[in-house]
């Protein structure tokens, strides 16, 4: 008898709990899958602005982009682009790309041969690196197009842009 009035007890505090703690779990759970599956990963990417501004140094021989995993369900697209500069640079196609940059504000952040790092107060959120195209490793694609157009590699820079 003691055993009964025990479970009646027990049922009677316990499954009035239960149900509203399932309900609760049970739309946050299908809440975060709507948010997962039906808005998709966030992907960061580079300003098409900025894009623009630094097509503007040279003639852009070929353009590519890579989506790379950042944290969990953020991913970031790196932008590559080679320019061809004009005229006799095949000394120092850095300094030629930075003197171009610099006309446009950005300015040299770090510098580790074989590459330069650059910023913008305009674009704060922006990363810019500049190597010679014959000391980078691009992907096929990019390879392709710069063969495609039949010009001089020497005068030729690898720009790659981070958001």
């Amino acid at each position: 008898m003691a055993l009964s009035r025990i479970n009646n007890c027990l049922k009677s505090v316990v499954a009035p709990l239960v149900v509203p703690l399932g309900a609760v779990l049970l739309v946050v759970g299908l809440g975060w899958a709507a948010l997962y599956f039906f808005f998709g990963p966030d992907v960061r990417r580079v300003d098409p602005a900025v894009l623009s501004e630094l097509r503007t140094i040279g003639r852009v021989v070929g353009e590519d982009a890579s989506m790379l995993h950042e944290w969990e369900n953020t991913y970031v697209e790196m932008n590559d682009l080679v320019i061809y500069f004009d005229g006799n640079v095949k000394d120092d196609i850095l300094a030629a790309a930075e003197q171009r940059l610099n006309q446009s504000g950005w300015s040299v952040s770090r510098r580790e041969p074989p590459e330069i790092w650059l910023e913008s107060a305009r674009w704060p959120s922006a990363l810019v690196t500049v190597e010679q195209l014959k000391k980078t490793h691009m992907s096929s694609d990019l390879r392709e197009q710069v063969a495609a157009t039949g010009l001089p590699m020497d005068n030729m820079a690898y720009i790659s842009v981070l958001p």
